[in-house]
């Protein structure tokens, strides 16, 4: 059964009571699925959860510029394990036009801590303003470029009673103007709480499914599968867990 039939038997969630739960400082947990395991998830949650609707829409198409310095320091940082490190990027939610500019920073633990702005336009560049929205010890005057974008569709739930929320991408493509990367068989699940709670009736049925938590960005791998950067050996879990799902990297 295809996913756009999966979701008819949840009950919508409007945004403003999406809002309730929006967590903006929270612990992020992700899990990696195939989309054949999201069939069989979605199958077996839709009494515990909500699921957002707009308008009549409940699958959301994503646009996604992420900046970083010229040698990649965000990236680098990640790689290295750099605690309090940082994403930023522009986000255009396609079925509606409104627009971001967000800065995520990443706290102790699996905090994060994300700061967003409305924008009007999608710019593939940081006005002098923006910049200095980005306050990180590393950047040192470095200037923030376009390193690549990514679309994805998403479906977002929500658990009121827990004070969770789920993101779940698919169709993920990662691009640059030379080269595309298409992740149509990956899924990546973030579970979003004040803090992680193994109780979460998402969590139990991951756990049978033996679905774990995994690391997993998508800007850190489409640097890595677009090949931008020649350093990506720590990453090579996450290598392999795409390759399970996508047989064109086996």
């Amino acid at each position: 059964m295809s996913i756009s039939h999966l979701i008819n038997d949840f009950e919508a969630l409007s945004l403003k009571e999406l809002d309730k739960v929006a967590l903006i400082k929270r612990y992020d947990t992700k899990f990696i699925l195939s989309i054949h395991q999201l069939e069989f998830l979605l199958s077996n949650i839709f009494s515990d959860y909500q699921i957002l609707e707009i308008n009549g829409k409940r699958i959301f198409e994503y646009y996604t510029v992420y900046f970083d310095t010229p040698n990649f320091q965000f990236y680098l940082d990640h790689h290295n394990g750099y605690t309090h490190r940082m994403k930023v990027r522009k986000r255009e939610y396609l079925n509606t036009g409104v627009k971001f500019y967000e800065v995520k920073k990443k706290l102790a633990g699996q905090q994060t801590d994300k700061a967003r702005w409305g924008i009007q336009q999608m710019d593939e560049y940081l006005s002098t303003e923006e910049y200095k929205k980005v306050t990180y010890p590393k950047l040192e005057g470095m200037p923030l470029e376009k390193k690549l974008v990514n679309t994805f569709s998403r479906i977002t739930l929500a658990n009121i009673a827990l004070n969770e929320r789920v993101t779940i991408d698919f169709n993920i493509q990662l691009n640059t103007e030379l080269k595309s990367v298409n992740l149509s068989e990956l899924v990546i699940l973030e579970l979003k709480q004040p803090k992680y709670n193994v109780l979460s009736p998402i969590v139990q049925l991951l756990k049978k499914m033996r679905v774990y938590p995994s690391s997993f960005s998508k800007y850190v791998m489409g640097v890595v599968l677009l090949d931008l950067h020649p350093k990506k050996n720590l990453f090579k879990p996450q290598i392999l867990k795409v390759k399970d799902y996508q047989p064109i990297y086996s």
